[in-house]
């Protein structure tokens, strides 16, 4: 078992609350149960045995640092109902993405996780970003590469370079479950406003204005522009 984190996990910088690294230690929690999910189930439709064993390592993966941040959550003295009752919110809005994208293939299965699980982590990073401490020394462990996107690269690559109506397709299946991605990462950074304070996007106890807010959303399509580009589709 992982020793309990010291208590002092409130960042040093004065406009970080302890309300806002609660918020943001549940967010990383809500994110590995929903990836913890999003994979076991891809595993699960995979058609290969080899598959499913790298993907279901990488669902067991995310569930691994979920002790320390219960234990880091528990160390900052809010109750645990009330920690359960974010990490809950968090997860169930994280689902949606789910609901929302139901895959025909095994191919759009891989894409769906790739850009949904490519976007929750680059929300949760820049919340990260804002962290201190032992805070931050457990977001970057949580949030360090898995190898999904590798995996996805290196499983679709040569099959949409071999067949181009099939890249076609994923393109236009990217660009759809990408806006359902960006969708919800609206609304976690406008419905807590703790989490934009926490990332520096807004300041602490203030909403995002609609420039912030297009700022913020300009470096999540960016991120993901990045990502279809390795797989040599149109964002």
């Amino acid at each position: 078992m992982t020793a309990v984190p010291p208590a002092s996990l409130v960042p040093a910088a004065p406009t970080v609350g302890a309300d806002g690294v609660v918020d943001a230690l549940a967010l990383l929690a809500a994110g590995e149960l929903a990836s913890f999910a999003r994979l076991a189930t891809d595993a699960a439709h995979a058609p290969e045995l080899r598959t499913r064993i790298v993907l279901s390592r990488m669902a067991a993966g995310d569930l691994a640092p979920l002790d320390r941040i219960e234990q880091a959550l528990a160390g900052l003295g809010t109750p645990a109902e009330e920690v359960d009752d974010r990490i809950w919110q968090f997860r169930e809005l994280l689902a949606e993405y789910d609901t929302r994208t139901t895959p025909r293939d095994w191919w759009e299965r891989l894409v769906r996780t790739y850009v949904g699980y490519g976007v929750v982590v680059d929300v949760q990073r820049l919340v990260a970003d804002g962290l201190d401490g032992e805070a931050a020394e457990l977001a970057s462990e949580s949030l360090a590469d898995n190898g999904l996107a590798d995996f996805v690269v290196a499983t679709l690559g040569p099959v949409i370079q071999a067949e181009p109506q099939l890249g076609a397709r994923l393109a236009l299946w990217g660009r759809r479950v990408v806006g359902e991605a960006l969708g919800i990462a609206s609304r976690l950074i406008t419905t807590r406003p703790s989490l934009a304070a926490v990332a520096g996007i807004a300041e602490s106890g203030a909403g995002l204005s609609p420039e912030q807010h297009a700022a913020f959303m300009s470096r999540l399509t960016a991120g993901h522009a990045r990502r279809m580009k390795r797989l040599e589709l149109t964002a």
